[in-house]
């Protein structure tokens, strides 16, 4: 059993990444290509208009930020031509072109330009955890604190997080995090004494994600590297050994010291970045059969769907979900690329992630959709563990944080995404306590967006919004819910889509199965049946 974390797909964030922030910048347009340079000649009576993002036209059409970059890319004489004839600023030159700034007056005035055929705005580029929680809307939860309480608001205080996983090392993100620590990978029973040991360096990036406080990537004016739930306590349990992998019965014999302890703890949500490949009926699978112990209890268990999207040769895999992220119970989450942005708009489902459905590929009777939604898995940025295994065998995924050499690393999988969800549940049993796990599972699918061009099997009922599942979470699906939110300035839409059987909410009835429908919305138009390795036979 080997945790996840494919460093798939991570070119384009890492492209991105090697660019300056520029934190005062209140914006930055991108000038694109697909201008034909020509003699400079001042333009009396502009003819056209420049295409330009949303955004961007929502900045222009609003006057709602005072200065404005963009990046003109072309030789010094056009960048020259434009700062003089329009008065912007030469803020930089570079060997492909220039920066200018200048009001929203004139960059509505550069749009006009006959040369300029795009105006694209290029929002600022942050680090992938600062994008994780801004794209899922978990940062505006935060908000309402003070100086000496920098996350006010929902935080996930008082919750309790599980990690089981290879354990977590002593992190100043995670400094004050742990309320307790067991081993369960010692031959005479678990022990309670081992905090600060991961050999590995998965469960510390995990627990980054889900509770870190970012401190180490704090400058004067934000930390980088925050997790979706800093308030939120985190419970250590060590499972994997220094190459990852760890036996079925030592999760089975954590996750039932987790059901055991869950009051001494206040332990509300169990994350599992781990698993392996579903070889039995969950009915049958001992890990499944914890998991609904611990869920039958109270716990909320959220579940990778595992990496085993593809082949090595890129072919789709169907029915792939790993164990226990296949039981109906489970929280089964499939990562997302958001490629290094906040906009949504460019997020894919990650080619790795694994696919469902789940049950017997012989017999559809016994099918059931999984993963249950998508959250962002590529290229997240984390505390790393100097010394581990995987800090040694991928240097180049080491980052340095801005607080004495603070160590963080940059890993890609189902992992990381489970980690995500598992901090948002936190804060949405924070923000309602008296949610019980079927509860959390139905607002979380329900007020997730759907993705065009994915069906069910990819991405479940779509990609996690925490503010909206908050909404839900605390006024019930019978309650007065605005089924749409603002992120990083786009509305976003609940895509109302729950699975799993019948629910019951209050005195509410559920039918989750009737709110799926047609083929197409199952498997999704991106799905080539004669070219997709059908339940992981390969």
């Amino acid at each position: 059993m080997c945790a996840s974390g494919s460093q798939d797909e991570m070119t384009a964030f890492e492209l991105l990444t090697t660019s300056r922030l520029r934190a005062q910048v209140a914006a930055v347009a991108l000038l694109t290509a697909g201008v034909f340079w020509q003699q400079a000649t001042p333009i009396a009576a502009p003819v056209h208009r420049a295409r330009m993002t949303p955004t961007l036209e929502g900045h222009l059409r609003n006057n709602d930020i005072k200065y404005l970059r963009i990046l003109v890319t072309g030789p010094q004489s056009e960048v020259d031509r434009l700062a003089r004839y329009y008065g912007l600023t030469v803020v930089t030159r570079l060997s492909s072109g220039g920066v200018l700034m200048g009001t929203t007056k004139q960059v509505s005035q550069l749009s006009t330009d006959k040369n300029l055929f795009t105006l694209q705005e290029d929002t600022i580029v942050t680090s992938t955890m600062a994008v994780t929680t801004q794209s899922t809307g978990a940062n505006q939860v935060w908000r309402g604190g003070t100086n000496n309480s920098p996350y006010g608001g929902i935080t996930g205080r008082e919750v309790g997080v599980a990690v089981i996983d290879s354990g977590i090392a002593a992190h100043r993100d995670l400094k004050n995090r742990v309320a307790a620590i067991a081993d369960f990978t010692l031959d005479n029973g678990a022990d309670f004494s081992s905090y600060g040991v991961d050999e590995y360096g998965h469960g510390t990036h995990i627990a980054g994600i889900i509770g870190g406080s970012g401190d180490g990537s704090r400058t004067n004016d934000s930390a980088g590297y925050i997790g979706m739930a800093p308030g939120a306590t985190i419970i250590s349990e060590k499972v994997l050994g220094k190459d990852g992998s760890g036996f079925s019965s030592d999760v089975v014999d954590a996750i039932d010291w987790t059901i055991k302890n869950k009051e001494r703890f206040k332990i509300r949500v169990v994350n599992l970045s781990l698993g392996h490949y579903a070889d039995q009926d969950y009915t049958t699978d001992p890990l499944a059969l914890a998991v609904e112990r611990a869920v039958k209890a109270g716990l909320v268990v959220v579940a990778a769907a595992g990496n085993l999207g593809k082949t090595p040769d890129g072919k789709p895999v169907v029915g792939a979900v790993v164990s226990p992220g296949f039981d109906p119970l489970a929280i089964t989450v499939g990562a997302l690329n958001t490629h290094g942005t906040v906009d949504r708009r460019d997020d894919t489902v990650a080619t790795y992630s694994s696919r469902g459905p789940v049950g017997d590929p012989d017999d559809p009777s016994t099918w059931l959709m999984k993963p249950d939604l998508v959250a962002p898995g590529n290229a997240i940025i984390s505390a790393g563990v100097p010394g581990s295994t995987l800090w040694t065998k991928y240097p180049e995924l080491r980052v340095n944080g801005a607080r004495d050499n603070t160590s963080y690393m940059k890993l890609s999988g189902t992992s990381q995404a489970s980690a995500v969800v598992s901090g948002a549940v936190a804060l949405m049993l924070q923000a309602q306590p008296t949610l019980h796990p079927g509860q959390v599972k139905f607002a979380i699918q329900y007020s997730a967006e759907h993705l065009a061009h994915y069906g069910l099997i990819e991405q479940g009922a779509g990609s996690l919004n925490v503010p909206l599942a908050i909404q839900v979470a605390k006024k019930g699906p019978s309650g007065n819910i605005t089924l749409t939110n603002t992120i990083a300035g786009q509305s976003i839409k609940a895509g109302g889509i729950v699975f799993g059987g019948t629910m019951i909410w209050g005195d509410t009835m559920i039918w989750g199965d009737t709110m799926i429908w047609g083929d197409t919305m199952i498997w999704g138009d991106t799905m080539i049946w004669g070219d997709t390795v059908v339940f992981g036979d390969r």
